[in-house]
């Protein structure tokens, strides 16, 4: 490589990537945290924490590291279902990680060593919710450690993120690439989509995105609004017809880099009906 590998660390339950392929997140921000602050080839360490219910083997141990993938993902929508058990939901029976990114590769270290027997210091609170990145000096010394390559499940969603990741060529994306496995941005990458452009009530809040079923896009993101609370919802005011979902992708995130100026979590914009009109009247003309 012409670069040198960045190694970030995180705390988790477990490891164990045949049965749980994925990187995996509470929050969409602190997935996309990783996501801006590494590159392809990037590697990422898994620790386990000091207590349940992370197996008494492995608390407070380097348990291995996988290459991190370069575009977002519904945890949910990747991973076997047989991967799944009680502690992984809250008591609202929601799922505590549904955010992740999937692994491009993942190595085992053996032994698993002590973090403290190879790091200068504990890891930091970040580090839970969190990805956090190593310094120079505890990079090499994880890059130094044994490492037995563990084979991924071979699946449809690992070979399109191994094709996905060849195709940006050490570029991270700003958004979920369209591909046969993202739900509800595009089962099949051929099938027609759209780039839409929704508006939260009459407020000066938009999220940009594209979908092949505008209808159901709209459902899913309103599911979660209060409303008895909260009496606005998201609602679509434009949208354009693609061949294909690679175009519906392109396009949004044509239209994001024009409203970069107002970006403010994930892919909303905060700005007026005549900024949105002026880049979605752009992106369709370049």
């Amino acid at each position: 490589m012409d670069r040198k590998v960045n190694v970030f660390a995180t705390r988790v339950w477990g490891f164990d990537p045949t049965t749980w392929p994925v990187i995996t997140f509470g929050l969409a921000g602190n997935r996309d945290k990783l996501l801006k602050e590494s590159q392809v080839g990037d590697l990422l360490v898994f620790v386990g924490t000091q207590n349940e219910p992370t197996p008494e083997a492995m608390r407070g141990k380097l348990l291995g590291m996988a290459e991190i993938g370069r575009h977002p993902v519904d945890t949910l929508d990747v991973l076997p279902e047989a991967s799944k058990n009680p502690n992984d939901y809250d008591e609202y029976r929601r799922f505590k990680w549904p955010k992740g990114i999937l692994m491009i590769k993942a190595w085992r270290f053996e032994p698993q060593p002590l973090l403290l027997n190879v790091l200068a210091s504990q890891l930091t609170y970040q580090a839970t919710p969190q990805a956090v990145l190593l310094d120079a000096l505890d990079t090499d010394a994880v890059l130094n450690l044994k490492a037995i390559e563990v084979e991924l499940p071979n699946s449809e969603p690992l070979k399109k993120a191994r094709l996905l990741d060849r195709a940006l060529g050490g570029h991270p994306t700003t958004g979920p690439l369209p591909s046969s496995w993202q739900g509800s941005t595009g089962r099949d990458v051929n099938r027609q989509a759209f780039t839409y452009a929704f508006r939260f009530g009459n407020s000066d809040i938009w999220k940009i995105g594209h979908a092949v079923d505008i209808v159901e896009r709209i459902k899913q993101v309103n599911l979660h609004i209060p409303s008895e609370i909260i009496p606005s919802a998201w609602r679509a005011i434009y949208q354009q017809k693609w061949s294909d979902a690679i175009e519906a992708y392109t396009m949004e995130q044509k239209v994001l880099e024009s409203l970069e100026v107002y970006r403010t979590v994930g892919e909303r914009v905060k700005c007026s009906e005549s900024d949105v009109f002026a880049a979605w009247r752009s992106a369709i003309g370049g």
